[in-house]
């Protein structure tokens, strides 16, 4: 009877352990998601082994724009799991953003490996429109002789239109935009904005709203909706947006100087200084519309 008492209380023990490292998983992913960033990495350096963990580490370190550490967890996962499309594509992608933000020959390094991996995201998942977007502006942002290709970024483009149609729209637009067409790029942004408009469940990652919007801004197209869906990035901004909301109110604040709306443009190009005292842009900006 007291071997089986024994057996009973560690099994006992062996649950509770089990249900605490699920709690935890759990509880680190409610924090990631209310914004609680340090507190979730926490968690998950805890559950180093398991690919989630690692997945979410990953995302953790591209938010705070570690590449090297995002590049590591990415590697590790890929090398568990080489057939999943999603880890490729994080892989390239932060590989992609490593070069972006790095000299001409930490770009120059990694362009194959950046090809290679969001190349293989795409193929291994048909429906994949990060990876179709970001392969877009891949092959326009690379100079020819190393590449580069307006078809290519086209045929990828094309693969949206049957995926997202704001996708698609946007993807055309920032061939344009690229290439210097300015008209042709408001266009499609302006048919970008009203597919989301007359679609919305078409905008299935927040950031969609914040390309949108600052298109509305740029271009002064829309700029009711531009100020709704740049509106609705800041209230919904996560881990997983690529520009924080201080970029949000700068475009917000440069619609209502568009409007002539002097008082509300400044609100928002407070709001915006407010979270990063240092940003240029914002800084121009508030010059601009101080001399309204």
């Amino acid at each position: 009877m007291l071997t089986n008492f024994k057996h009973l209380v560690g099994l006992f023990y062996l649950f509770v352990g089990m249900s605490f490292a699920q709690t935890s998983m759990a509880d680190g992913e409610s924090k990631l998601n209310n914004g609680e960033i340090d507190e979730a990495k926490k968690i998950f350096q805890n559950h180093e082994n398991k690919p989630k963990a690692i997945e979410f580490l990953g995302d953790i370190a591209s938010f705070n724009k570690n590449w090297d550490e995002a590049i590591k967890h990415y590697k590790n996962l890929v090398e568990k799991d080489p057939e999943n499309a999603m880890y490729n594509f994080k892989l390239g992608g932060a590989m992609g953003m490593k070069a972006y933000y790095g000299s001409k020959f930490q770009a120059a390094l990694l362009l194959g490996d950046i090809k290679k991996y969001l190349k293989k995201a795409a193929e291994l998942d048909p429906q994949h429109t990060e990876t179709r977007r970001a392969l877009v502006e891949l092959y326009m942002q690379i100079p020819s002789f190393i590449g580069g290709s307006r078809a290519i970024a086209e045929s990828y483009a094309s693969d949206l239109d049957r995926l997202n149609e704001v996708d698609a729209l946007l993807a055309d637009a920032y061939i344009y935009k690229f290439e210097k067409y300015r008209e042709l790029a408001a266009n499609k942004y302006n048919e970008a904005i009203r597919a989301a408009v007359r679609k919305p469940n078409l905008l299935t990652r927040n950031y969609l709203k914040y390309e949108l919007g600052e298109a509305a801004a740029i271009y002064e197209i829309q700029l009711e909706e531009g100020k709704r869906l740049l509106t609705e990035y800041i209230q919904n901004y996560g881990y997983k947006d690529l520009k924080s909301p201080a970029w949000a109110y700068l475009r917000l604040a440069q619609i209502e100087r568009a409007q002539n709306n002097r008082q509300a443009a400044l609100d928002h190009i407070e709001r915006s200084l407010a979270i990063d005292p240092e940003f240029e842009k914002a800084l121009a900006e508030k010059q601009k519309i101080q001399r309204l």
